[in-house]
């Protein structure tokens, strides 16, 4: 998507393959500089039948014939002049269908009436013409065009050059998480850990960052058998993928670790059958890591930057870990594996233990779709959070206002940690049944952190399923965490400038 300005009079009218945005409040009046009198006439009879009255969040699509243009989009931005976020990502999400109904691969947007979030604008369109047909024959009638360009009108083209450049970086950004959605989405007979690490391969070799991947026999030599218990019942080999981005000695480190578990039938305690086949998005906080390394490649922070998958299969054989069976991590903790279904933070914990010990990152997040118990606590409109410090859990939560991705700070009381004691070792990798199993699991977890500031998400919920939300559709990965871990470590490096 290329983004660009012009003004008022520089912009060419007769463009039938366009359709022109124009942002309005609740009961101020109409003064684009976009519409010409037939426009502002259609629109105003629009406003005196009540259709649209520029409710936050509202949008309404006018077809025209006369205007120069396919259709004018309306966008209400409701009574206050910091309109929310939120509600226009949602706003062009719900564009979407008129856009592509009337065949439309440019929008031309005004900028000068009034002030607004365009970014927000942007995310919601890039996000919401997503669409995964990989594995679909075409229909022969289908408008497979997207919205390929976009024009930010204003008073003066020099001014906007701020609000370009937001828009570019929030367009590229989005269509990272939309990377990531594919990858999500994929079958998971294609997406295998194998193609994991070819995909994080390819980012690295195209950016110019650093790649390393430990096969199984390299990770047995360090020890990470809790990651290697995952692993045993797949035919899958398992991968610990590490790609680094390096901007100087005396620059701080931010890692991110994503759970890549790419098919998880539960093993040995295998999940109910109904709903097995969701579990290909059990790789998606390992999807979110790799989306936000695609724009730390891109963008090139003033700071380092690590992202860590543990990638495997949780399969059956004869060979599959059984419940019972006790295992000894990374670091040299022993874990009892009661439950062979709760395998993220087993993957998780040998991966968070090597990257401490090898990298000494100054801070740590995890992102992982670990329990079903945050889907129980939050639904799929928050990931929950749990942190050992507070400053970075402060920094996680500016990030999600941001960019609309929720998140809610869940405790790592002693109390819930004591409920991860194993009786015949360290630890056990489930506590007691019913009892905050999301909590339980940022328990497990915290044990292979040491002292490094450490936030785990629990994206369970938020990594698809969502309903409502116009820009995301429900029948696909939602590419959560891309944009929260991007803008975290935007504001990072930002913050050193």
């Amino acid at each position: 998507m290329e983004i660009h300005a012009t003004t008022p009079s520089d912009w060419k009218k007769a463009d039938t393959a366009a359709a022109l945005v124009i942002p309005l409040r609740e009961d101020s009046a109409l003064n684009s500089p976009l519409l010409s009198d037939a426009g502002r006439a259609l629109v105003g009879a629009v406003r005196d039948r009540k259709v649209f009255c520029g409710k936050p969040g509202d949008s309404y699509a006018l077809p025209i014939a006369d205007d120069g243009a396919r259709a004018i989009i309306l966008i209400g931005l409701g009574p206050d002049a910091d309109p929310d976020k939120e509600k226009i990502r949602r706003a062009a999400g719900k564009a979407i269908d008129c856009l592509r109904s009337h065949r439309i691969t440019r929008l031309v947007i005004d900028c000068e009436s009034h002030r607004w979030p365009v970014q927000s604008f942007i995310d919601g369109i890039v996000l919401g013409q997503y669409r995964y047909d990989r594995y679909k024959k075409p229909k022969p009638d289908a408008f497979a065009e997207e919205i390929d360009d976009v024009v930010l009108v204003g008073a003066s083209a020099f001014a906007l050059v701020d609000e370009v450049s937001a828009c570019n970086h929030a367009a590229r950004v989005c269509a990272n998480a939309n990377w990531a959605r594919d990858l999500g989405n994929a079958a998971s007979n294609d997406m295998t850990p194998a193609q994991l690490a070819f995909e994080a391969q390819t980012i690295a070799e195209k950016y110019k960052l650093e790649y390393d991947c430990l096969d199984a026999g390299r990770m047995a030599e360090l020890g990470m058998n809790a990651l290697l218990g995952v692993a045993r019942g797949s035919k899958e080999p398992p991968k610990l993928i590490i790609i680094s981005h390096h901007a100087s000695h005396d620059a701080p480190t931010l890692a991110m670790v994503g759970k890549g578990i790419t098919f998880d039938t539960g093993g040995i305690s295998i999940k109910p059958s109904d709903s097995m086949h969701e579990m290909k998005y059990d790789m998606c906080g390992a999807a979110a890591v790799l989306g936000a390394m695609k724009t730390v490649g891109q963008t090139k922070p003033t700071i380092n930057v690590l992202c860590v998958v543990p990638a495997a299969e949780n399969c059956v054989d004869g060979n599959a870990q059984k419940p019972g069976d006790i295992v000894r991590a990374y670091n040299g903790k022993t874990i009892e594996v009661h439950n062979t279904d709760a395998e993220g933070r087993m993957v998780l914990c040998d991966a968070l233990a090597y990257l401490v010990d090898h990298y000494a990152p100054n801070k740590i997040v995890d992102v992982a779709t670990l329990t079903g118990g945050v889907i129980v606590a939050l639904g799929h409109y928050a990931a929950g959070v749990m942190a050992t410090d507070d400053a970075l859990y402060a920094e996680i939560e500016a990030a999600s206002k941001v960019t609309g991705e929720r998140v809610w700070r869940f405790p790592l009381w002693e109390d819930y940690s004591a409920m991860m004691e194993g009786e015949h070792a360290d630890l056990c990798n489930i506590g007691p049944s019913r009892q905050a199993s999301a909590i339980q699991g940022g328990c497990f977890l915290k044990e292979f952190v040491g002292d490094t500031p450490w936030a785990h998400l629990d994206i369970a919920g938020t990594a698809w399923g969502a309903k409502g939300i116009s820009y995301l559709d429900t029948k696909f990965a939602s590419g959560y965490g891309v944009r929260l871990l991007s803008e975290w470590i935007r504001a990072e490096a930002d913050s050193r400038a």
